[in-house]
């Protein structure tokens, strides 16, 4: 008799081992994207393109860490106004706060997932954070050899926990912009220095 994903009970899964070592994230294959509401329940979608930071997977796995920043001024909505907006001082003022970071500390098994708890920082104020996570894979990278892994998380946070509060001096504002917005991660690491590489290939260099 054989036994499906189905018939296993949730206390009996194992989760897949998280890959001890030192990964870096990789810029050009990670996104970290966050989706707030407009009038309530229309969904604005934004990411920040410039992204660094690094996991360290450790044994006993509940000790690993994650350093992980954002460049503010990457900020990207697909609406130049908008985001020049976001970028002011009513929103990231990254003028002030160039960087948005996230320092996690410890892991625990969730369910099917892991969760890593941590502190965010946006516009100078930093607040404790949970991001519920779930390990994609491992492999070699082929062109270079080396290995690669994959993660995506999501959390939700209250920008106005930030000091992000600023709304337009208009009648019932309080609906241009919620005050809850989720945060998507897509996050790809390699077990080796990614900056030089990825400047190279953005013709740039990255805003942090």
């Amino acid at each position: 008799m054989t036994t499906s994903p189905a018939d296993v009970r949730p206390a009996d899964r194992k989760l897949p081992a998280l890959p001890m070592g030192t990964w870096h994230i990789d810029p050009l294959h990670s996104t970290v994207g966050f989706v707030a509401r407009h009038l309530g329940f229309v969904r604005v979608r934004g990411r920040f393109t410039d992204v660094e930071g690094v996991l360290r997977i450790t044994d006993p796995v509940e000790e690993s860490t994650a350093e992980v920043c954002m460049a503010t001024s990457t900020v990207d909505t697909g609406v130049p106004a908008r985001d020049r907006h976001l970028r002011s001082a009513e929103f990231f003022d990254s003028r002030r706060h160039p960087r948005m970071e996230f320092h996690g500390r410890g892991v625990r098994p969730n369910g099917d997932g892991w969760v890593m708890d941590g502190e965010l920082t946006i516009a100078g104020a930093t607040r404790p954070v949970t991001l519920d996570g779930e390990f994609l894979g491992e492999d070699v990278y082929p062109f270079t050899g080396g290995r690669r892994i994959a993660f995506s998380g999501h959390a939700r946070i209250d920008r106005r926990d930030f000091g992000v509060s600023a709304l337009p001096p208009l009648p019932g504002a309080a609906i241009f912009v919620g005050n809850e917005v989720d945060v998507h991660l897509e996050i790809s690491a390699v077990d080796n220095e990614t900056r030089p590489f990825s400047e190279q290939i953005l013709g740039r260099p990255l805003a942090l």
